[in-house]
């Protein structure tokens, strides 16, 4: 596994306009939060930032190399637990801040997974919420398991909104549950009946549902060891 975190920045001494990484990935962030990941682009950036293209590449070697930088600036925008916080407190405090910045920056829950998330504030990010869970008496195998899953269905679920907001979302017509019921009356008036129950059309009650049940599976992971 090649990353950005295996070597060293360069010096920015004699490079145009005091150009530097932070400015390359702060200009970045800018790009990807207003276009995505798909819009980004070595040469436009340079230009944004009034440089050679090739200069770029002083600071940052590869496209997915800047992509891994901006990835582990947005870890940094995590509000971390406090050193006195329970676990169960730690955990749903960060995974509805990993959601509020899923909507904030799109592009940036999309690359969880296809692009390394192994940077200093990525990791921090991560060894907070240990503290917490060893506290409670968890082993750090069942503490990373836990967080992985509770994280999964976050990322999951985050994923799952920013692409349905991205095609209009609340912004669009809702969707006409009479002529869907009409298709599936006869066939599956088990979904047609799930149509009429008004609390699952709520994202925020249908998350605050998916936290709960896994938050509850480590609970009981947790009595358990005690």
């Amino acid at each position: 596994m090649d990353s950005v975190w295996f070597s060293k920045p360069r010096p920015s001494s004699g490079q145009p306009l005091g150009l530097s990484r932070e400015a390359i990935v702060r200009k970045a962030m800018e790009v990807l939060d207003a276009h995505g990941l798909q819009k980004l682009s070595m040469r436009k950036l340079a230009a944004e930032l009034g440089a050679a293209p090739m200069s770029l590449y002083w600071h940052v070697p590869t496209k997915d190399a800047l992509i891994e930088l901006c990835l582990d600036e947005v870890y940094g925008e995590f509000e971390l637990p406090g050193p006195d916080d329970d676990w169960e407190t730690a955990v749903r405090g960060m995974m509805h801040s990993l959601r509020h910045l899923a909507l904030k920056h799109p592009w940036w829950v999309r690359g969880i997974g296809e692009f390394n998330s192994i940077g200093p504030k990525a990791v921090a990010m991560a060894d907070s919420m240990f503290g917490p869970m060893l506290r409670a008496g968890l082993s750090m195998p069942v503490a990373a398991q836990s967080i992985s899953t509770i994280s999964s269905f976050v990322v999951g679920y985050a994923i799952a909104e920013v692409n349905f907001i991205s095609r209009g979302g609340m912004d669009s017509p809702p969707p006409d549950l009479g002529k869907i019921a009409d298709l599936y009356r006869e066939k599956h008036p088990r979904y047609v009946a799930m149509l009429d129950e008004q609390e699952i059309w709520s994202l925020e009650g249908q998350f605050e549902f998916g936290l709960n049940c896994v938050i509850d599976g480590i609970k009981a992971r947790v009595a358990a060891l005690r």
